[in-house]
């Protein structure tokens, strides 16, 4: 963070009703408060409750531990770019990331709350547990992304946030799974996914939004879930935490899932032929 965000950031650290008196306070940041809208201003006492609504939420429903992360608001996306620029993304890719709602790091989660302070409570809090969990992703090996593969890491973040936004009550886990999933429902006949291995990284998975028809979040769901119905959840973190030690993302899947990729590619061909199909018929 530059020096003139810096000087400008207003820190609230709370913990919401209930938290247990063990567990550090939750610190919401507000980048920068002059220029924060009205709506932001007003709703800045409902993230930390909603932050540990999620993280307890995480403990109960998945057996997953709390993110301990700060939750960082920008009004608009121009703050949001210059925000990732000081976090150390290159120019471009801060540009075309600051296309997206919120972006979950190691040590925060970036909010462009100009566009997330627009959402209803169920889709908010969604979008929270899936940043959250990128933030799970980075302890899970070792504090660093490693070479963790960013198709696994958006979906498995789907994954969770849809099961934790049920756990809350906000929504049931069929709608929420629908909602993932809508995009394939305006997929045209014989529609193919993209290759799961030009999805590996952070900004081939920026650059395969324009670059693919297929709806990658979609995608990466169907995948994630296949996997999780194949192997279970402690498949998936035992894939993440290898990346403790390692940089063979192959190597790792095949390890933690006991399956070769080019196997799984076939399978997942056929339950995405499957879905598409079921989807479009509706």
């Amino acid at each position: 963070m530059n020096a003139h965000c810096a000087a400008a950031v207003v820190g609230i650290a709370m913990c919401a009703a209930g938290c247990a008196q063990s567990r550090a306070p939750i610190e919401v940041v507000a980048v920068p408060p002059s220029a924060a809208p009205a709506s932001l201003e007003r709703g800045l006492d409902d993230y930390p409750a909603a932050l540990d609504a999620i993280m307890n939420a995480f403990e109960q429903a998945l057996g997953l531990p709390r993110a301990d992360v700060k939750l960082i608001l920008f009004p608009n996306r121009r703050s949001f770019e210059e925000g990732l620029l000081t976090t150390g993304y290159p120019p471009e890719l801060a540009r075309s990331a600051s296309e997206f709602a919120a972006i979950g790091g190691a040590r925060a989660v970036f909010v462009n709350a100009g566009v997330v302070d627009r959402f209803d409570r169920t889709r908010r809090v969604q979008l929270v547990a899936h940043e959250l969990v990128h933030s799970l992703q980075y302890r899970f090996g070792g504090g660093t992304r490693g070479a963790s593969e960013q198709w696994l890491r958006e979906g498995f973040a789907d994954w969770v946030s849809c099961r934790v936004t049920a756990h809350l009550g906000l929504a049931s886990i069929d709608s929420l799974r629908e909602g993932v999933l809508a995009p394939l429902a305006g997929a045209r006949f014989g529609l193919l996914p993209a290759p799961l291995d030009k999805l590996v990284t952070f900004p081939q998975w920026v650059d395969a939004q324009r670059r693919y028809e297929a709806p990658l979040y979609a995608q990466a769901f169907l995948a994630v879930e296949l996997l999780i119905e194949m192997r279970g959840v402690p498949a998936v973190i035992d894939y993440f935490e290898r990346f403790k030690t390692t940089k063979d993302n192959e190597g790792a899947f095949t390890d933690a899932f006991g399956l070769e990729r080019a196997a799984f590619d076939k399978l997942f061909s056929r339950r995405w032929r499957e879905t598409v199909a079921q989807i479009t018929r509706r």
